[in-house]
């Protein structure tokens, strides 16, 4: 029986249809019974078309033009088809039934600008994908399922553990309860594209989950907060990972959070 976790590593190929027969009658049937799986993949397909349709075209470079035509035959023109015939042939079609140099160089350059398109689209999709709503949605959805949190312990030492050979990286899991911020435990969930790692902790009576994965572009960036749906996030980048903090409680709360964090031993 197919997870939330499983079906959310399938969706972006379920949504382009590159899955094979037996994975998209599994995933079908799970989105059949799971409202907040449907709900993604919604997402998902909508971003789709928002990039197909704001995505300006993109012109083929000068230069690869000439290093195509550098690789043709000598001889090889890049003339367009005319209405004339030659030796009886249909028009824009060479003797012999080849393709003329005119309609090679043509397929090569649709074929490379389609390549680009989907390079960029592949490119721009996770800062498209504006990630403050997917952490306030997989916070949510953890809430609201009842099972919020996968390895239930307050020990740094076992939590840690626990995400080997569930992530394919190791998360930094910081004890934090001499400073108010109780460890919980933690679970994976899937944001950004990929598996992340997910650490609950407590301040009180609320809930704090800290999202994090390694990201290349993550050097060390300030903090940023922000406020949604009644909920107070932060964001930075350290270490080369990225972090979003999420929590109903006060901003300073939060505040107070994620300097603890930043402060601990990694």
């Amino acid at each position: 029986m197919m997870d939330c976790n499983e079906a959310r590593d399938l969706l972006d190929a379920y949504a382009d249809n590159m899955l094979g027969l037996a994975d998209t009658a599994r995933i079908g049937r799970h989105l059949q019974g799971c409202a907040a799986c449907r709900a993604e993949l919604a997402g998902i397909r909508a971003l789709g078309h928002v990039l197909r349709a704001q995505l300006p075209a993109l012109p083929v470079p000068a230069a690869l033009r000439e290093r195509i035509v550098a690789v043709l035959p000598p001889g090889a023109a890049l003339t367009p088809p005319t209405t004339e015939h030659v030796a009886g042939q249909p028009a824009g079609r060479a003797a012999g039934g080849s393709m003329p140099a005119w309609a090679s160089v043509g397929m090569v350059l649709v074929t490379v600008g389609a390549l680009a398109l989907a390079a960029l689209l592949w490119l721009q999709r996770p800062a498209a994908a504006a990630l403050e709503p997917q952490i306030v949605a997989s916070h949510v959805r953890a809430l609201l399922s009842g099972h919020p949190i996968d390895v239930v312990s307050a020990d740094q030492h076992t939590v840690k553990p626990w995400f080997n050979g569930r992530l394919d990286f190791a998360p930094p899991v910081a004890d934090l309860a001499a400073l108010g911020f109780a460890l919980q435990g933690g679970r994976v969930d899937y944001v950004a594209g990929r598996r992340v790692a997910v650490l609950s902790y407590r301040a009180g009576g609320h809930p704090i989950d800290l999202y994090l994965w390694p990201s290349a572009a993550a050097g060390e960036t300030a903090v940023q907060t922000a406020a949604d749906s009644g909920y107070a996030l932060a964001q930075w980048g350290a270490g080369g990972m990225r972090y979003w903090a999420i929590t109903d409680a006060e901003p300073a709360v939060l505040q107070r959070f994620v300097q603890a964090v930043r402060a601990a031993p990694s």
